[in-house]
């Protein structure tokens, strides 16, 4: 094999399925030559079959990191533990790794996993130690039926560049736009299209996967997928859908601390947001609580925020690597910069509130502001670069973002409202935000279920966070709790009501928000990647 010194190289593999005989051999040398630990794979094969007993057929696919040109893993990685080699090898430093789970979020292809020794995120790695010295990697000699050719598909005299040019192949997932760099001849299509064949339930050939995410096939007799995309269509003549019986584990990697995250930075971003909008409308900044009291409670919420960033963190101990080590391209890191910033702004405020500096006091006012939308919304280009999660790629996402923050920031408001003589001017501001807020949440919701989704997986997605296992979080949790009970207390407190019901509407308005992104978060995890 030619080696990575000897100039300009594009790596990738062909797993040629019409030899395949799903022995495993790849599997077993993937695991031996890297110490890949029990319960995760680096490489694996998966089984698909068709038909009624006694005519059945199985099928096999070899999954594994694509080795993507366009390789998203890379571009969202905030602490660049995963990088792209000159000879188009997607590689990966544990040392750097901070656990964040965003790259398993960011592949198409399910190709990362968590090792539970390291807590790093692993995956294969072309056996770069071989290549480096002239060897292949360990699955394409060991395969006893030569099903796996790897070597540079730039080099137009090698057998898989001459295989490319020559034969019909087909790439998981080409619509991500990913570039991906491993083919498959002669592969089944519900192989590699996960949403093509039911879920495995019930366990597989030799274990159970009792957190597959396979969503059940969908009997509509009429051969059109359902509406929902929930699943794939029953193929009556042929003894029903096509059935995943083995295949590897891939649990959702995100979940409460992340919904939780959501809501502290929309507080910490919303109060003061809501307190700009008592300011544009005449209210003063002689209090108190507009003077350091806001800048206090959006630290906490602020603090909260980071706490739980870290808290989610597979090494913890390596957060500052995010500030220290940080990858520009990535979100993560972009974010972890506007936190940084916004937090010695809200430090700031408060100590010229404390200290009457009044000149400077307004100017951090307006500083803030900024810096509380950024706050708000950054997350929802972090999950546009989970470039996995069809659903969160959602262009509305960007505003569910800063009208939570409204809602609950006017909320919050109206609960410190409670216990501080708080001026009528500023309640009102806490109202209307919290009412405005809530409204937009409430538009921008009908209209994600009622547009028409581009992809399959955003249809299987929405059909799961809104009428499968997350529906009654969503529409009851996050539309009556988060959305109507807010407005109906915003306009009763606005109508000259006691306060009291304005703080029970904010109260709503923050266990409805997160009621509804948990559901968002859970169900863009949902949909099978492989």
């Amino acid at each position: 094999m030619q080696t990575a010194r000897e100039g300009s190289l594009r790596y990738g593999f062909i797993i040629d399925q019409d030899t395949c005989i799903g022995c495993h051999a790849c599997t077993v040398a993937c695991k031996t030559e890297h110490n890949v630990p029990l319960g995760v794979n680096r490489t694996w094969v998966k089984y698909v079959e068709k038909g009624a007993w006694p005519d059945t057929t199985r099928f096999f696919s070899v999954m594994r990191c694509n080795h993507c040109t366009h390789a998203p893993c890379v571009t969202i990685c905030p602490t660049r533990a995963l990088y792209t080699r000159s000879d188009g090898i997607v590689d990966f430093d544990t040392s750097l790794c901070i656990g964040c789970k965003s790259c398993m979020q960011a592949c198409p292809y399910d190709a990362l996993y968590i090792d539970p020794g390291e807590n790093t995120a692993q995956k294969c790695n072309y056996c770069v130690h071989r290549v480096e010295i002239g060897l292949e990697p360990a699955c394409v000699v060991v395969c006893p039926e030569r099903a796996i050719i790897a070597g540079d598909l730039d080099n137009p005299a090698s057998r898989i560049a001459r295989l490319i040019a020559g034969e019909r192949l087909t790439v998981r997932a080409p619509d991500q736009g990913t570039g991906p760099n491993l083919f498959y001849k002669g592969v089944e299509e519900a192989n590699i299209d996960p949403l093509a064949a039911t879920s495995l339930t019930g366990g597989g050939i030799w274990r159970d996967t009792g957190s597959a995410t396979n969503p059940p096939a969908v009997d509509l007799g009429d051969g059109a997928r359902p509406g929902g995309g929930s699943g794939p269509v029953v193929d009556r003549s042929n003894g029903g859908p096509p059935r995943v019986v083995y295949t590897t584990d891939h649990p959702a990697s995100w979940g409460w601390k992340v919904s939780s995250y959501f809501l502290t930075k929309g507080i910490a971003a919303g109060i003061v947001l809501a307190l700009a909008i008592a300011v544009l409308a005449g209210a003063s900044l002689d209090s108190g609580w507009a003077r350091w009291g806001t800048p206090l409670v959006s630290a906490v919420f602020l603090a909260l925020t980071g706490a739980l960033l870290v808290a989610d963190l597979k090494r913890p101990d390596r957060f500052h690597y995010l500030l220290l080590r940080g990858n520009p391209r990535s979100w993560l890191v972009r974010g972890a910069w506007i936190l940084t910033f916004y937090g010695a702004v809200l430090g700031l405020w408060g100590a010229a509130g404390i200290v009457d500096a009044d000149r400077v006091l307004v100017v951090l006012v307006w500083v803030a502001v900024p810096l509380a939308l950024a706050t708000a919304g950054y997350t929802a280009f972090l999950f546009g670069q989970a470039e996995g999660r069809d659903l969160w790629q959602s262009p509305t996402l960007l505003w569910h973002m800063v009208a939570g923050a409204f809602a609950v920031g006017g909320g919050s408001g109206l609960v410190a409202a409670l216990v501080l003589d708080l001026e009528p001017l500023l309640e009102d501001a806490y109202a209307w935000a919290m009412l405005g807020g809530a409204a937009a949440l409430g538009v921008i919701a009908l209209a994600e279920h009622f547009s028409r989704h581009p992809t399959s997986r955003i249809e299987a997605a929405m059909h799961h966070m809104t009428r499968g296992r997350w529906g009654p979080q969503w529409w009851v949790g996050g539309q009556l709790i988060g959305v109507e009970i807010p407005i109906l207390a915003a306009a009763m407190t606005l109508a000259g009501g006691p306060v009291a019901i304005g703080a029970a509407g904010g109260i709503a308005a923050a266990a409805g928000l997160w009621l509804a992104d948990d559901a968002f978060v859970q169900a863009g995890q949902s949909v099978p990647l492989s």
